[in-house]
């Protein structure tokens, strides 16, 4: 995930918490602070190790959480990845250490951490737009993606980082999920887990429209490593944390099998020939005993967003339709359509499968006419009544914010 929180619309946030903006101390030297992102903690032994810094808001509240249970110095500021919900909230930890006179903590990330941060400054108008868009206005983006906004690792790693946190060991493993530089901690004294998120307590987001490509494949591989080493805690990037050996390798197996499922799937329709576009529209679901766990709920990723993110790791951008290869403007081909049928039909047939719940192709008839002339009132109506209808049936906290956000940018045409 992406995007900094506002604190005050958490009820309109993915797997919603109803701990948000809270420590939840899971026993002595272990602690999560549940945020829009979490920031977990390690400590007892004198010196702090904290995974992931939030976002630039919830930054210092993670802080004034953690200074309630212990005044230890933080040692080590882990990234998970470089997600602004991650990793904006450092300068908040860094003020702490330096008020209290201790010594400035070390930033430790994957080594591509850095080049995603460049990345977001480079496209940083972009970013911003997508995230108001994914985020359905919750999020603070003015100046987020600036070069100034990062926090720049101090120290990175390629493959595996082995610390010492006062004489415990502490292990960096890189993995791929939601995104490329992600890493996963494990303190096997303790049996913890600090995960980011490679587990959001919803099915995985891959596949997320509007971001660059994530890895469905990779992200059943790394949960597959994690559960081989039985953790007793599972701290993840997003939701409650996770407890007891049994329910912690659970989880991380049935959300491989989800991805492995849909995946294998992708790549044998793939191969036998089909198209994306025929892919899509024949529709991919996981077993029914997967799709009721709790943690696999679409409420951020869904499955049709995973089948996309296997296509496009494979199969590039055509959908195999030949009339998209070198498209005809959706103006022209919206004119044909409407010299065909006329503007009324359309319109009051788009209106009848409004009313009859068939939204999806409701919203694909309205759209001809908005394309053919942007300045329809009655069809710019119609197209956000749909959206607004599509947004309110929507599991998907994107894909609902998406629709919500395309309804008002169409109903602030109208005025």
């Amino acid at each position: 995930m992406s995007s900094t929180a506002n604190p005050n619309r958490s009820n309109n946030l993915p797997g919603f918490d109803p701990m948000m903006g809270q420590l939840e101390v899971l026993e002595s030297g272990i602690a999560m602070f549940h945020g829009f992102a979490n920031v977990a903690f390690a400590y007892g032994r004198g010196e702090m190790i904290v995974v992931d810094t939030s976002s630039r808001l919830m930054g210092a509240m993670a802080v004034r959480a953690i200074r309630e249970v212990s005044d230890e110095p933080f040692a080590f500021l882990i990234y998970t990845h470089g997600h602004g919900d991650h990793a904006f909230g450092t300068e908040a930890f860094i003020a702490d250490a330096l008020t209290r006179g201790h010594a400035r903590p070390k930033i430790w990330a994957h080594e591509d951490v850095a080049g995603r941060f460049k990345r977001y400054a480079l496209t940083r108008g972009w970013q911003s737009h997508i995230n108001r868009l994914q985020f359905g206005g919750a999020f603070a983006t003015d100046g987020l993606f600036e070069e100034k906004s990062f926090s720049y690792p101090d120290l990175v790693y390629r493959d595996e980082q082995f610390l010492d946190l006062v004489g415990e060991p502490v292990e960096l493993h890189h993995g791929m999920g939601e995104t490329d530089d992600a890493t996963w901690l494990w303190m096997p004294t303790r049996r913890l887990a600090m995960v980011g998120d490679l587990i959001v307590s919803s099915m995985p987001n891959t596949g997320n429209p509007n971001k660059v490509q994530r890895y469905t494949l990779e992200w059943a591989e790394t949960l597959e490593a994690i559960a081989k080493l039985a953790p007793r805690y599972i701290l993840p990037g997003h939701g409650p944390a996770y407890r007891g050996e049994e329910l912690c390798v659970e989880v991380l197996r049935e959300t491989a099998r989800a991805l492995r499922i849909i995946h294998d799937e992708v790549v044998r329709r793939l191969n036998a020939g089909e198209w994306p576009v025929d892919i899509v529209e024949a529709g991919i679901s996981i077993p029914a005993d997967l799709a009721t766990k709790p943690y696999l709920r679409p409420i951020y990723g869904c499955v049709p967003f995973v089948v996309r993110d296997v296509i496009r790791r494979y199969a590039g951008w055509w959908s195999g339709e030949p009339s998209q290869m070198f498209p005809a403007t959706r103006k022209d081909r919206g004119g044909d359509i409407m010299a065909l049928c006329g503007r009324q039909a359309i319109l009051e047939r788009a209106r009848t499968l409004k009313d009859s719940a068939q939204l999806k192709r409701a919203l694909a008839l309205a759209e001809i006419a908005l394309n053919t002339n942007p300045s329809d009132t009655e069809a710019l109506t119609l197209n956000a009544e749909i959206l607004e209808a599509m947004a309110a049936s929507e599991r998907s906290f994107i894909a609902r914010n998406f629709f919500a956000g395309a309804a008002r940018q169409l109903r602030e045409r109208t005025k």
